[in-house]
Parts: C-alpha cells; structure tokens; sequence
C-alpha cells in the first residue's frame, strides 16, 4: 500500500509539474522605434581584430571580426553599448583588469528591422510618384 501511494503521489508530482506554464514578463513603456534609418546610417561599420597580445592575455579571438568601433557606436546608440572589465594574468597570482567596450549586435536588430521598413516606406512613395509622372507624361 505505502508503494502505491508513493508512486501516485510521485505521478501527481510529474503530471502538476508538467502543467504548470511559464510567466511571461510584463514589458513595460512599449514605443515604437522611430528614426531608426537615420540612427543607424551614423553607424560605420568596420573589420577590425584585437592585437593578438591581448587577445592571448585576455582569451578572445585574434582573427578578423566585423563590427563597430564601440566608441563611436556608443556616441550613436549608447543603449547597445557596454563596458566590461576582463581580468588577465599579470605573473604569479596576480591579475590585473583590462576594458574592452562590447556592442550587443542583438539588441541593434531591432533598429535595422525598422531602417529596413522606413526604407521600403521611402521605396513605395517613390514607386508610386513614378507611376503618376508616367500616367502624367502618357496623356
């Protein structure tokens, strides 16, 4: 008798378990994006790879990437942009701290989503100013 109720109460266990879902998280100050094309054409885009010194010191790839210079994508975007402290070996039991300013390429997706659909808004219009200038010139 005890066997069975141990297993019954195990199969509740899995079977309330299962049923219970996942809390969305409440977004807070939802706004639109506006003037994201103009934001993100101040962005320039560059090749760069850390000196391979520092990438051996502080465990990064020395091999070309493509990115921002996190500076200037700061002074643009400062919201994708952060600061990190990487500690390093500097001899025997000691370390010391270097800074490598990181940019969160996620988080600019959604700017570049909404530069792509202010793009196609300025493409329609112009589309459609063809299509009356050849209507205009047709009669």
């Amino acid at each position: 008798m005890k066997r069975a109720i141990s297993f019954t109460f195990a199969a509740f266990l899995v079977a309330a378990s299962l049923q219970i879902s996942a809390q969305e998280v409440a977004q807070n100050n939802v706004k639109p994006v506006t003037n994201s094309l103009e934001t993100v054409s101040k962005l320039q885009p560059v090749s760069f790879n850390y000196d391979k010194a520092w990438a051996e010191k502080l465990k990064i790839s020395p091999k070309q990437q493509y990115g921002f210079i996190g500076t200037e994508a700061k002074s643009t975007v400062p919201e994708i942009v952060t600061v990190q402290a990487k500690d390093y070996a500097a001899g025997k039991n000691a370390y010391r701290s270097a800074t490598l300013t990181k940019v969160d390429y996620e988080n600019l997706i959604p700017l570049l989503v909404g530069s792509i659909k202010e793009q196609q808004q300025q493409i329609d219009a112009l589309r459609q100013e063809i299509q009356s200038l050849k209507s205009q010139n047709a009669k």
